[in-house]
């Protein structure tokens, strides 16, 4: 538990009760934040995220603020953790300071906070309003372990015939579930197979609210997302790294390497090997089209983007066409307010070919048909529209972009129209 308490006496003779005070907590799951300096005065709090060691770049961060005058402003500033989150290598301050805040009365739902502002001290400084004596402060809308179960209960009692499952243990010893929807009937079984996935990076967030907005569009009653369950079994996994996400750690970078690089023979991290199992069933049954991996990119990124392969122009046509009608589709249906870039980007900061094979979507693509695309989806973190709704509604338009293009047949002989 990590709870720090100031208290300020306004002049000699004053009672315990009458003492104001400035409560800061992280202890409940994703907390995150080391307290640098606290002036209850002025309602003045410095932090920077909390460093865990081995865990993984030190960006998220995520507290309580109890005790607050909300006659008065407070002040929020966010620095950069000064040691090394791995051997030498020190995190720029830019991936912990989002130009907005989330900020909840009821943690539940998160607005975001006025534009902060950066000096020269690279510290980034939030002042608003106090809206209430209890608020809740974060890098971005949280989203933990019991908001992915609150999802995959509703989604299972909402449609017939799904089933959750639980992909694995982690080495915490914590579950990693998901659920599976669709699937057609008995008489007639859905051709088309999809897995989709969130979360490898414990502090992109945001990931999770566009799966989220993806999967309830999905099992929703709307007559193209009934017409998708009817065409492809679905399967879906809120978060893949649970362990740093329930424990507010940033995971990417971790010792010996995050779940995004993981992707090898012999895996790390238990789910991470119990997916490509899995994902390897489904291929050999010819029920794998579509393999997406939810992410947040850099703070500099304005647009979602995909991650499309290193080796495109090297593919079979089927694949060329098929990474061409996807990415078209999917720019003309995740269409605002953010806008995803018409075209693929590579990862070239990735230099070597044995670390890119280990990247889930890469493995994928060498371990399934020629039919098949694999993407990583970037969604951007730092924008006005970075928010609970903004997310949801890109997973929406994410999922009608499936629709629409499992509805064409991926598996159709080259040449042949739509």
């Amino acid at each position: 538990m990590f709870l720090w308490m100031f208290f300020i006496v306004a002049s000699s003779g004053v009672t315990a009760a009458e003492q104001s005070q400035i409560r800061v907590t992280t202890d409940f799951p994703g907390g995150s934040a080391e307290v640098v300096d606290l002036d209850a005065a002025s309602q003045t709090i410095h932090i920077h995220p909390a460093l865990n060691a081995g865990r993984g770049w030190p960006c998220w961060w995520y507290l309580r603020v109890d005790g607050l005058d909300e006659a008065k402003p407070i002040t929020l500033k966010v620095s950069a953790h000064p040691k090394p989150y791995r051997a030498t290598q020190i995190l720029s301050a830019s991936w912990a300071q989002p130009q907005r805040a989330a900020i909840s009365t009821d943690d539940v739902t998160f607005t975001q906070t006025p534009p902060a502002k950066i000096g020269k001290d690279r510290i980034a400084v939030y002042t608003f309003n106090a809206p209430a004596k209890r608020i809740w402060l974060a890098w971005g809308p949280p989203f933990v372990p019991s908001h992915a179960e609150d999802v995959l209960n509703r989604i299972a009692n909402k449609v017939p015939g799904s089933e959750r499952f639980e992909l694995a243990k982690t080495l915490g010893g914590r579950p990693v579930n998901g659920i599976r929807i669709g699937g057609g009937t008995k008489s007639k079984p859905a051709p088309f197979g999809v897995w989709v996935q969130a979360r490898q990076h414990a502090w992109e967030s945001g990931g999770c609210w566009v799966g989220r907005g993806f999967i309830e569009w999905a099992a929703s009653d709307d007559p193209e997302a009934v017409k998708l369950r009817e065409l492809a079994t679905i399967h879906y996994v809120p978060i893949m790294d649970v362990d740093n996400a329930a424990m507010g750690a940033g995971g990417k970078e971790a010792v010996p390497r995050d779940h995004n690089r993981d992707w090898s023979d012999k895996p790390v991290y238990p789910e991470v090997a119990a997916a490509q199992k899995r994902l390897i069933e489904l291929d050999a049954k010819n029920l794998l089209h579509v393999f997406i991996d939810l992410h947040n990119p850099g703070p500099g990124e304005r647009r979602p983007y995909f991650f499309g392969p290193f080796d495109l122009p090297q593919m079979s046509p089927m694949h060329q066409r098929n990474y061409a009608d996807w990415i078209g589709l999917a720019a003309r249906s995740i269409n605002g307010p953010l806008a995803l870039l018409p075209e693929y980007k590579i990862a070239s900061y990735i230099k070597t070919d044995e670390e890119r094979l280990r990247m889930s979507s890469n493995w994928v693509r060498h371990h399934s048909q020629s039919y098949v695309i694999s993407g990583t989806l970037e969604t951007v973190w730092n924008t006005t529209h970075s928010t609970q709704v903004g997310y949801q509604t890109v997973g929406r338009q994410l999922a009608q972009a499936l629709a629409r293009y499992l509805a064409a047949n991926p598996t159709r002989p080259v040449g042949e129209g739509r």
